[in-house]
């Protein structure tokens, strides 16, 4: 049922399939791309220490962290939601199909 005839519905199910793989590499890869201004964003803190500069620049690496991580929330959830809208596809396609079978 992958295929629907002209002017029907059909479900691409290995469109589903790496929708949700590319979902679930992104949620995976986004805290160690969120991590590389770490190790810069540190060294500036502890060389501006005693400036207000230093402050502010350690509350917007802890606000950066709080961002990436609501991210890789809002990534996973969206993998899993793709990784269930395939799987219902599926379900529905075929007990759609048996349900036409004749006996």
């Amino acid at each position: 049922m992958s295929t629907p005839p002209p002017g029907g519905f059909g479900v691409n199910h290995d469109a589903l399939d790496k929708a949700h793989a590319t979902l679930a590499n992104l949620a995976h890869d986004c805290p160690g791309a969120g991590a590389v201004a770490d190790d810069a964003t540190g060294t500036a803190v502890t060389g501006l220490k005693g400036w207000d500069s230093a402050g502010a620049l350690k509350d917007s690496l802890d606000e950066w962290h709080q961002q990436v991580k609501a991210l890789t929330g809002r990534l996973n959830a969206n993998a899993a939601a793709m990784q269930g809208t395939g799987a219902n596809y599926r379900s529905t396609n075929l007990s759609i199909a048996q349900s036409l079978q004749v006996p």
